[in-house]
């Protein structure tokens, strides 16, 4: 059973600007953050540059390839879909 993937209208544009609120959050916030030292307010600063980096990363790859890959897939997966019913059916008419 497939599962249903709903089209989100305008989803590249939000990924731009989600996009772009993350790199201007990185701007404003990078300068104020702790040094990156031991103790709990590196391991605060280390925390937040790699979720921002996860974040900003999950929004580039949705925004240049995410689309393309999930179409290919699903293509794929009809095809395939396709082969086994015609496969079934030439069995049932033989006999």
């Amino acid at each position: 059973m497939r599962r249903k993937v709903a089209n989100i209208t305008n989803s590249r544009q939000k990924a731009f600007v989600y996009t772009c609120a993350l790199i201007g959050l990185t701007v404003y916030g990078v300068p104020r953050l702790p040094r990156l030292e031991h103790g709990l307010a590196g391991t605060f600063t280390l925390v937040w540059l790699l979720f921002v980096a996860l974040c900003v990363g999950a929004n580039l790859y949705f925004l240049f390839g995410a689309d393309k890959e999930r179409k290919r897939l699903l293509e794929q997966q009809e095809v395939a879909s396709q082969s086994r019913d015609l496969r079934h059916e030439v069995q049932r008419l033989r006999g």
